[in-house]
């Protein structure tokens, strides 16, 4: 209780009743000093034990008389609980979010994006098909071909589904189309190209999708070759431009390995993770199957390494809760959503949150069982 210097009266207190009328005058009301008492019975005990007004509590009046002030401080937060920091620990794992996006915008803007593929490949070949009749070739393939790809083109106008130019097509001109039109100058154009000025192959390849659907199977071997030893920007345009079987084998003999190899020289190191390794792992991972990037984390031993420095970070820094929640969590907000999908991926990092909640509690303890 706080007691100050006051001209009130206590009898005002003890006989009066509960009513509004007899209360204590509000504080703000008052000038000079003044004591707060929170109730009658209080009053009534401190007159019992001989308090003077306006001196300290205490046998010798040795109490403080003016009481401390309460400072209100507002929090950024309304339950801030244990652990809780207002500026977030920098564990080297931060992710910056990327802005939501709704699917079915995404869904559309996809599909938007593929009919303008469409027109451009129509638009691209009828421009083959009339550089092939200036220079002299006369043949009624190369004429039938020219009338079909023109008459399809009205397709292009007005509304339309995806997919229906190519089905307005006669089978035997989009054939003749893609074994004596688009492959002959492919093969031109390939042996010029060069992955690092075209990664997403705009010039050669990336037209001819809508008709021909992916590389051509006589041309992988040498597209292979040249984009074994590519990065990220290289490699990735064609998971689109292979079909499944090719983007399969490519990924087999070069994608794959690259991984193994750059988890198996990761470095993990708490509070802080300075290696990028993981980040360049889940950077290919969504191109992959989710099983296959699991089996290299599991064959390289990467969840064990991972316990173990938690562990040992746990045992030897004891940091605070908030910090070494921070630290799993950052983690786990590495991993894609296929990844988190996988019962045996999240069962590691559970275990690893699991871990810093009794190690906080009792470290001691925890480690005197291992």
């Amino acid at each position: 209780m706080a007691i100050l210097e006051s001209n009130i009266d206590f009898s005002t207190l003890l006989d009066g009743n509960d009513s509004g009328e007899n209360q204590p005058p509000n504080p703000s009301d008052m000038s000079g000093s003044f004591v707060f008492l929170p109730s009658r019975a209080v009053a009534h005990m401190m007159r019992r034990w001989n308090y003077q007004e306006g001196s300290g509590l205490g046998a010798q009046g040795q109490g403080i008389v003016v009481p401390i002030q309460a400072v209100v401080r507002v929090r950024r937060r309304p339950k801030a609980g244990l652990g809780y920091r207002e500026k977030p620990y920098d564990n080297g794992l931060h992710v910056p979010p990327e802005p939501p996006v709704e699917e079915e915008c995404r869904e559309w803007e996809n599909i938007a994006r593929a009919m303008r593929l469409e027109t451009e490949c129509c638009e691209t070949i009828l421009a083959l098909l009339h550089d092939m009749m200036l220079q002299g070739d006369d043949s009624v393939e190369t004429t039938d071909a020219l009338k079909a790809v023109a008459e399809s083109k009205k397709g292009l106008h007005g509304k339309r589904m995806l997919g229906t130019w190519k089905a307005r097509l006669p089978s035997s001109a989009a054939r003749y189309i893609i074994e004596q039109v688009i492959t002959p100058r492919m093969v031109v154009d390939m042996r010029e190209w060069k992955p690092s000025w075209d990664p997403d192959c705009h010039d050669w390849l990336r037209p001819f999708i809508p008709l021909i659907g992916h590389l051509p199977e006589s041309l992988y071997g040498t597209v292979e070759s040249k984009i074994r030893n590519g990065d990220y920007e290289v490699a990735s345009p064609w998971k689109e431009y292979l079909s499944p079987v090719q983007w399969d084998t490519f990924s087999k003999r070069h994608i794959l390995p690259m991984l193994t190899r750059l988890v198996r020289e990761m470095k993990i190191t708490p509070p802080k993770q300075t290696d990028p390794s993981f980040r360049m792992v889940m950077l290919w991972a969504p191109l992959l199957r989710a099983q296959d990037v699991v089996s290299i984390l599991e064959a390289e031993q990467f969840f064990d390494k991972w316990e173990g420095a938690l562990r040992h970070w746990l045992q030897a820094a004891k940091p605070s809760l908030g910090e070494a929640t921070a630290w799993c969590t950052g983690w786990k907000t590495l991993f894609t959503p296929e990844l988190l999908a996988d019962e045996t991926v999240l069962a590691h990092l559970d275990a690893g949150l699991d871990m810093v909640d009794p190690a906080m509690q009792d470290l001691d303890s925890l480690f005197s069982k291992l």
